[in-house]
């Protein structure tokens, strides 16, 4: 097989991925109800994965292309990986950890009248962004979390390196 017929199987993996990636967005966020905002920064992280392999394809050697064709994992783990470390990043958004201007103001839910406030791991998912502006600062990084995976193990070791 050569290289552009590789290549045009990982595309079409690659597009099968996206639309899955799209359709899974779309019904989890009408079904998560208070998850919705760290479900759209999984899939959202996923997607900056997908982006990310894609625009890597012209880097790869002819083996590289080749085994990448004829493998499902080397295309979905890297986007589900981004998912991951969007969601972290959340994590450290929420914690105040990273903060400033270009960063996320994430905020506590409200809690409605005669509700009972959530105690304990599930008061992360009880958290909102404070704003248009700051839901869209919060989806750009899980996009670059996604994208550029490194640059959150960076901010991770930066992190360590304070202690």
């Amino acid at each position: 097989m050569n290289r552009q017929d590789a290549l045009n199987i990982v595309w079409r993996k690659l597009l099968i991925i996206f639309i899955v990636l799209l359709a899974l967005s779309i019904i989890l966020s009408l079904m998560a109800g208070s998850y919705t905002v760290p479900v759209l920064t999984f899939i959202i992280g996923n997607i900056g994965g997908y982006v990310g392999i894609h625009r890597s394809l012209s880097a790869l050697t002819d083996t590289e292309v080749d085994q990448l064709s004829k493998s499902w994992l080397g295309l979905v783990v890297p986007s589900f990986v981004g998912g991951i470390l969007a969601c972290v990043l959340y994590i450290l958004f929420i914690s105040g950890i990273i903060s400033g201007e270009l960063f996320p103001e994430i905020v506590e839910d409200a809690v409605k009248e005669g509700a009972t406030k959530p105690e304990g791991f599930e008061d992360i998912f009880h958290q909102h962004a404070k704003g248009f502006s700051e839901y869209a600062k919060l989806f750009f990084w899980a996009f670059v979390a996604g994208f550029n995976q490194k640059y959150v193990v960076d901010v991770i070791d930066s992190i360590k390196s304070r202690q």
